[in-house]
């Protein structure tokens, strides 16, 4: 921690498909590992990888322009499928703190389409996808800082 704020966080999330029951011979597992760090200037990119391919979102990967799905053809084949996604134009503005800001642009538009059509959440994320995100950040900060808002063990044991 610097300044009461967390730096750098590891995560490994594990997954089932719903009936609590985590196994590698039926595929019913899933798991995520990531980083977030302030201490450094990354590349901001995501992979995603799955047991027949990754999906990688490319720099900036808060709004890539690119997305490349690979799928495995065989042993040491894989195939590549790019889907370009286009800043919207930005030519009014100034430059943007974060690069490619304007990008949240889709999404502004998507929730205008759901509010237009009477809705109350949108299609791609609703309400039950919020949820879920944020009980898993919930969970990461008590893991990380303990159910009192401890100190990160890191800052404990260079305290002592």
């Amino acid at each position: 921690m610097k300044n009461g704020i967390d730096q750098t966080i590891l995560c490994n999330m594990m997954f089932s498909n719903g009936n609590n029951k985590v196994d590698d011979q039926t595929g019913q597992k899933g798991m995520l590992q990531f980083y977030v760090t302030g201490a450094a200037n990354t590349e901001e990119r995501v992979t995603i990888q799955g047991s027949k391919g990754r999906i990688v979102l490319d720099s900036p990967a808060h709004v890539p322009e690119k997305v490349r799905v690979f799928q495995d053809a065989g042993r040491g084949k894989t195939t590549e499928v790019v889907h370009d996604f286009a800043m919207p134009d930005d030519s009014f503005a100034d430059q943007w703190y974060y690069p490619g800001s304007v990008g949240f642009t889709y999404e502004i538009q998507e929730v205008c389409k759901a509010i237009r059509a009477g809705k109350k959440e949108c299609d791609q994320f609703n309400w039950g996808h919020s949820l879920q995100l944020a009980t898993m950040i919930d969970e990461i900060i008590r893991q990380t800082r303990g159910e009192q808002g401890e100190s990160s063990t890191e800052e404990k044991v260079g305290a002592a």
